[in-house]
């Protein structure tokens, strides 16, 4: 579909979309806005859908929160570029991190225990962003990767199947660009 063209008076253009309610499981009604308008995708589909971006939702919450990826101590554009590729690669090497500790994780749990683990999101990027310098300075050694890896296969996380309570939401009042002039 085409979107009507732009509107003189307010330079806007106005987009179509596709509004979809959902009925979630504890009975209360969501709404999910789409451009997709195939009618072959009924509700039950986007609910299916928009329940498999969690993974992706999970990484902005890392690469936002975690990492602080929009906060720059850079005054430059070329340090600003420095920090954004550096959380990039951070970020990356502890995903490559917490998939082999969830691996290692799995291979070596009992088939008794109650609940399933996986290694600390959370705890991997801070070890990470802790050594990281020191390991491309030289100060540490390239086996520092493994002792984080061995360090995350210890600080399990369990996983809560079907999770209904929501989490306490805090509220922290952050700027995104607390850029500083650098001093010499």
């Amino acid at each position: 579909m085409s979107s009507i063209p732009d509107d003189p008076k307010t330079g806007s253009t106005d987009i179509k979309i596709r509004v979809i309610e959902v009925t979630l499981d504890d009975g209360s009604k969501e709404y999910l806005a789409t451009n997709v308008f195939d009618t072959s995708l009924n509700a039950d589909d986007f609910k299916e859908l928009y329940f498999l971006r969690w993974p992706v939702e999970s990484k902005y919450h890392e690469l936002k929160a975690t990492l602080n990826i929009e906060e720059f101590n850079g005054a430059t554009s070329i340090s600003i570029q420095q920090e954004f590729y550096i959380n990039l690669l951070i970020s990356n090497l502890s995903a490559l991190i917490k998939n082999a500790a969830d691996e290692e994780i799995e291979r070596t749990s009992k088939p008794s225990n109650k609940y399933k683990y996986q290694a600390n999101r959370t705890f991997i990027v801070g070890r990470v962003r802790k050594y990281f310098s020191r390991i491309v300075l030289g100060f540490d050694e390239i086996y520092t990767i493994d002792k984080i890896f061995h360090e995350a296969c210890n600080c399990r996380s369990q996983i809560q199947p079907g999770r209904k309570n929501k989490r306490p939401r805090i509220n922290r009042n952050r700027t995104h660009f607390r850029n500083r002039k650098v001093t010499s």
